[in-house]
């Protein structure tokens, strides 16, 4: 069902010519790649650290009712999100994120509804190429933004599954510096899965370690309290897609 809601979305879009949609962190690739491998670490470690490579917040443009984007190869019409109730099934439209300077990208949220439930995905737009990168999540809701490591070569990005406490995920998606804003520049690198904890916030700790910030939610009564713990991961120089050590 959520194919239709693909279509619908494409078809409800206007992209630069030779643009092209690019679909990555699907399940099955990151589990032929090695997982991310973690250690304990401290809060002051993790407070420390600047959050770097973040989206700048601006207002976007309209052209007629639609958001209008910026690449290289014109501006892109996209259907601004509709939330409004009595709508039945279908795509509801585009949420702008922000923008990513480091890796010339906007940052989007699509949204659609299928037999009442929501769906929506988290899409990176070139601004050169107008190419679309959607990132796959585990679930029906999109995964949160890509956090870039500082030299831009790496993406980290999670998912807490709303209906599986103290559960996440942790996709790193390697940036081709060879390929950029040329060919499919964005692939798979790492994963992490694990029903223990929940996400968050990661900062980046250096070009290719980063911390998490973990949680596990306990209940006691009707009251809910979050313990907080703190995981080093470092990605394996072995596995650096990226064309640039």
């Amino acid at each position: 069902m959520r194919l239709i809601f693909i279509f619908l979305l494409s078809i409800g879009t206007a992209y630069g010519q030779g643009s092209r949609e690019i679909k990555v962190g699907y399940a099955d690739r990151y589990d032929s790649l090695p997982k991310i491998h973690f250690e304990a670490t401290s809060k002051e470690s993790f407070d420390r650290l600047p959050q770097q490579g973040q989206l700048i917040h601006k207002a976007i443009a309209m052209d007629k009712g639609m958001l209008a984007i910026p690449s290289g190869k014109g501006r892109l019409r996209l259907k601004k999100y509709n939330g409004s109730p009595g709508q039945g099934d279908g795509f509801r439209g585009w949420k702008y994120a922000g923008y990513f300077p480091l890796l010339k990208m906007h940052a989007l949220f699509s949204h659609s509804v299928s037999e009442h439930i929501g769906f929506s995905d988290l899409v990176l737009i070139d601004s050169i190429t107008a190419d679309r990168y959607s990132i796959v999540s585990i679930g029906d809701d999109a995964v949160e933004v890509p956090i870039p490591s500082p030299d831009g070569r790496f993406l980290a990005y999670y998912y807490n599954p709303i209906y599986e406490r103290n559960s996440s995920f942790i996709g790193v998606l390697a940036v081709d510096a060879k390929d950029s804003h040329t060919k499919g520049h964005i692939s798979e690198l790492m994963s992490f899965q694990t029903k223990d904890w929940g996400v968050e916030n990661i900062r980046w700790a250096g070009s290719s370690s980063f911390i998490v910030k973990a949680y596990t939610v306990e209940i006691a009564g009707q009251s809910r309290t979050r313990k907080y713990a703190y995981y080093l991961g470092r990605l394996d120089p072995a596995n650096d897609k990226t064309g640039r050590n």
